[in-house]
């Protein structure tokens, strides 16, 4: 899309002409009747169907104009007379459309602009019999679809020194219903020094002739006019399709004031419309379909509905009601005081429920001019929260610590519950420790919700031992001393039945494991385990285990003519009983008897002297 300046040409009529004419005009909704002194100008548009034609460049395009008459007036006695355009161009074929607005002056039929600014520029018509040059400037082009609704603003104010004219449109629905958002597209000034006042005017009345030579160019009407037309350049269109309503007001004490008496037909636009038919609606609208033109008086009385400046959104999940009607959603225009009833207390379903804090009606008034409105009724909503635990459990509530059991209770949205995972115990030997908390152990409340609490049962159970025992737990080894610890409920524990080295020399061996070496858990549990001590008792390097406190025997099987002692431990004799109570070592040690070996020696010697005297003898 591209911007662009349209040059909207000019009808030079001396008077309206009330369908008298056989040629074709810019047609739709415009008033002559005056005097009307105002400083703004609304029309208003609906349109449903649109499709134009003819052989110009823009072969589909066509426009919708608003355009008035501004005078000023200086202190010095002298009046201009400004014509404004504000215009809605379309390309129907497209279904694209963008906004112009022109600034003519039509002082004397001759005249130009010069040094009005805005976002636009000044630019030259080439024809030396007519207004030489104009103001003019074009927003991009953008897509639209039907339903198409929308105001055309034109509004004006001035200072010692000039004119400021705002252009504005605002589209209130593009196939949907917008709210409202005000685009002045173009704030022009126009220079006029010594001001002293200036107005939009709508009047019985042409602006000033001028005569050069023998020529007389005449003026043009002072009127107001919302009308449809060719493009540009002076275009007269065909329409091949239409149905377009129409309002056009003026601003009177921030009040918007139809104007009374209004015609089909405007006077100063050049752009026409071939074979378009204006009646006045069921709703008071100028309504303009294709058809036979009438051009004349449309009616004095008019009194057009138009939706209204007060874009009112209304947006609850408790239903409310509105126009008679009972919804939870509302958007749209109010141009009427509407009242709004909203319920007090609402059951919503058998776990939530609300309650209003607020008055339980509101009445919108409309607006003068365009605002957004949105109402969101302030209720407290509550919300059913059950708890399921086979446990009392400690509960937070927006930091309140309580206990409960499985039990249900309102909670108010917003509200932050949290379950605390705190073990619980029934009793010193019994506890039951929470494994899963759904949907969380914590969350803020929004919505009904069902908290699930699961738990494990766990008994004490409680090891007694002397020593250090290796033990399995569901298969898990470890080594432990005397303790208690909880254990699951099903919990398999096995004390396996190993003997305890203290050290090389000292043992413990598990005589006895009570209840059972191997339980399944489903009661507290007492394990008694009983040991014996054993020492490790060496006998001439002939090691053996012997329990503590029991008696044994030292070996005395030693020769006769030998002499024994048992070194080590005790230091003993022979066959003596020695006590165990600690590790021992003992050795034999063995040397002559000498007693003996002397005897013998005696006997011998004596052996042979008896010998040798019986030989003698």
């Amino acid at each position: 899309m591209k911007s662009h300046v349209v040059l909207l040409f000019l009808i030079m009529l001396t008077i309206p002409t009330f369908g008298l004419l056989s040629k074709s005009l810019p047609t739709g909704v415009a008033t002559f009747n005056g005097p009307i002194y105002t400083n703004a100008v609304l029309g208003y548009a609906n349109i449903t169907r649109l499709l134009a034609y003819n052989s110009s460049l823009n072969s589909y395009g066509a426009s919708l104009q608003l355009n008035v008459i501004l005078q000023a007036n200086t202190t010095n006695g002298e009046t201009y007379y400004f014509w404004l355009q504000n215009v809605a161009d379309f390309i129907t074929n497209e279904s694209e459309m963008g906004f112009t607005d022109n600034i003519w002056n039509f002082t004397t039929p001759l005249a130009g602009v010069t040094n009005v600014t805005g976002n636009g520029e000044i630019c030259y018509t080439l024809n030396p019999f007519r207004h030489f040059s104009f103001y003019g400037y074009s927003t991009p082009m953008f897509n639209y679809s039907f339903p198409l609704a929308f105001y055309l603003l034109i509004s004006e104010s001035y200072v010692p020194s000039g004119i400021y004219v705002n252009f504005t449109y605002v589209i209130i629905q593009n196939n949907t219903i917008l709210p409202p958002h005000v685009v002045t597209y173009d704030r022009v000034f126009i220079p006029v020094p010594q001001l002293q006042s200036a107005y939009i005017i709508v009047n019985n009345a042409t602006t000033p002739n001028e005569t050069v030579g023998i020529c007389e160019y005449l003026g043009n009407y002072i009127d107001a006019e919302l009308v449809w037309g060719g493009y540009s350049n002076g275009e007269s269109t065909e329409f091949l399709s239409m149905s377009s309503y129409l309002a056009l007001m003026y601003n009177s004490g921030n009040n918007w004031i139809p104007f009374k008496a209004v015609y089909d037909f405007g006077e100063d636009t050049a752009e026409s419309a071939q074979n378009l038919h204006v009646a006045i609606s069921s709703n008071g609208d100028a309504y303009v379909s294709v058809g036979y033109p009438d051009y004349g008086l449309l009616t004095n009385n008019f009194n057009p509905a138009i939706p209204g400046f007060l874009f009112l959104n209304i947006t609850s999940k408790i239903p409310f009601i509105i126009n008679s009607t009972k919804t939870t959603r509302f958007v749209g225009y109010v141009n009427y005081p509407t009242k709004i009833y909203f319920f007090k207390n609402y059951t919503i379903n058998s776990s939530s429920f609300a309650i209003l804090n607020q008055p339980s009606m509101i009445i919108v008034k409309p607006s003068s001019y365009f605002k957004n409105v949105t109402i969101t009724p302030n209720y407290t909503y509550y919300y059913l929260v059950s708890i399921n635990t086979p446990i009392p459990i400690n509960l937070s509530i927006n930091g309140v610590r309580m206990v409960v059991n499985s039990s249900s209770m309102f909670l108010t949205e917003g509200d932050v519950i949290k379950v605390l995972n705190n073990t619980y115990y029934a009793s010193p030997y019994v506890r039951y420790v929470i494994t899963n908390i759904t949907p969380s152990s914590q969350l803020v409340v929004n919505q009904p919700e069902n908290i699930d609490v699961k738990v494990i049962k766990q008994y004490l159970v409680s090891i007694n031992t002397p020593i250090p025992i290796n033990l399995s737990i569901n298969g898990v080894r470890m080594v432990v001393n005397s303790s208690s610890m909880f254990l699951t409920e099903g919990d398999v524990i096995k004390v396996l039945n190993n003997t305890y080295y203290a050290s090389p020399y000292v043992r413990y061996v598990i005589t006895n494991i009570t209840p059972s070496s191997q339980l399944v858990v489903n009661q507290p549990e007492n394990i008694d385990v009983k040991v014996i001590k054993q020492y490790l008792v060496s006998i001439n390097g002939i090691s053996n285990w012997y329990n503590e406190g029991t008696t044994i025997t030292l070996p005395s099987n030693i020769p006769f003519y030998m002499v024994g002692e048992y070194i080590g431990t005790y230091n003993t004799s022979p066959g003596s009983t020695i006590l165990i109570n600690r590790p021992i070592v003992e050795t034999l040690v063995e040397h002559l008897n000498y007693l003996i070996v002397g005897l013998f020696v005696v006997i011998a010697v004596a052996m042979g002297i008896a010998i040798t005297i019986i030989v003698k003898d």
